[in-house]
């Protein structure tokens, strides 16, 4: 158990640097990483997360107006991460039986980055990533078999935000922030059988928020994604048999704002979700049991605003109260069996803003869903 707060920071002042700004920044509450190899294992593991976790990072360009050339990287690559509980298991030819709770009762599990180069250039591709998650449990098996029992809880406020002031960017530059209250993996690449219990419960708020304002810009992108509950599992041999119980109540907001005087190609997507659920099979069995409610309000907005001019613009919102997919082989004769309950009672809301002074051709699109499940099978033939 973690009962202090957390918090990691880092700040760059950059004038000129014409090789790579690099910042990594990560704060995290508990974590737990384990495995068995050619043996079998039995695990048992309880993270419980009481103080608050911040990891934040700041690069301040401070050019002079009349040098706005100066270069503030190439390129200029930061990874901002918070996470509440972590935890992470691989079985190689063997067999793990596990049972895991985690547990974040504090007020906040925040990450952000803020770049600040009014006069500032960046002329080589980077990316700015931004991270947030309150309970994360991931599973690797190859050759073995895992029997799963995962409880995650969190009554925080998860929140990802990413800013970015810049001057002239003639190279592909991408800023992100995503947010996720509850997080469970598992992916087998080889023969790997898997059973999985798992319950998902958020009543804090998530959300997801990246910003750029930039002067000149060849070709940018912005991805913001909010999620409250999120389970994806992929198997390759074997079977995959799960029963996931997911429950949101808490609000979900994501939000990717762009401005830009001058532009190439831009791009400003946002998705949110308060439930969502993955399960896919790549051999013949698949037993999905899913439970979904979602009473948050789901909020969605993807904007872009140029006042000077451009070419070409790409504005995505997506909103989902809950999500379901699952899939199996059909080359193997599939044996899919699947119970599907989801309820949404609270608003879902997705709104795509596009105001150009001047370009040639503009995308916009918004889509706003309540319950969406789909489960199918594929193969080559």
């Amino acid at each position: 158990m973690e009962s202090g707060d957390i918090f990691a920071n880092n700040q760059l002042d950059v004038v000129e640097n014409n090789g790579l700004t690099q910042a990594l920044t990560t704060a995290h509450g508990n974590t737990v990483s384990g495995g068995n190899s050619f043996v079998d294992a039995t695990v048992t593991s309880r993270q419980t997360l009481e103080g608050n976790a911040s990891a934040r990072t700041v690069i301040n360009g401070t050019a002079a107006p009349e040098d706005y050339r100066s270069s503030l990287g190439t390129g200029v690559h930061v990874t901002t991460q918070t996470t509440g509980n972590y935890g992470a298991h691989t079985a190689w030819q063997g067999n793990a039986v596990t049972d895991t709770q985690q547990t974040v009762d504090t007020a906040t599990v925040h990450a952000g980055t803020q770049i600040n180069s009014d006069n500032n250039s960046i002329y080589r591709s980077g990316e700015v990533n931004t991270l947030a998650i309150a309970n994360h449990q991931a599973y690797q098996v190859d050759q073995g078999r895992l029997e799963s029992t995962a409880v995650q809880t969190s009554n925080a406020e998860t929140r990802a935000r990413t800013g970015v002031v810049l001057r002239y960017s003639p190279s592909p530059n991408l800023y992100t922030a995503s947010a996720t209250s509850n997080n469970y993996t598992s992916n087998s690449d080889d023969r790997g059988s898997q059973e999985h219990v798992v319950t998902q419960d958020v009543t804090g708020r998530t959300e997801a928020y990246v910003s750029a304002n930039l002067g000149n810009s060849w070709h940018v992108a912005n991805q913001s994604a909010a999620t409250g509950n999120s389970v994806s599992l992929y198997n390759t041999g074997g079977s995959l048999v799960t029963e996931t119980a997911q429950t949101n109540e808490g609000q979900v907001q994501s939000t990717s704002v762009m401005t830009a005087y001058q532009y190439g190609e831009a791009h400003s997507q946002a998705y949110g979700v308060g439930n969502t659920m993955s399960a896919g099979n790549g051999d013949i069995y698949l037993n999905i049991d899913n439970n979904q409610f979602n009473s948050g309000p789901i909020d969605v907005l993807a904007s872009f605003e140029s006042q000077g001019s451009g070419y070409d613009t790409y504005v995505t919102a997506d909103a989902v109260g809950n999500s379901a997919t699952g899939y199996a082989c059909g080359d193997c004769r599939a044996d899919m069996t699947v119970t599907n309950r989801q309820t949404n009672t609270a608003g879902v809301n997705a709104t795509a803003d596009v105001s150009v002074n001047s370009g040639r051709s503009i995308v916009s699109t918004a889509r706003a869903v309540g319950n969406s499940a789909t489960y199918y099978v594929t193969g080559n033939r």
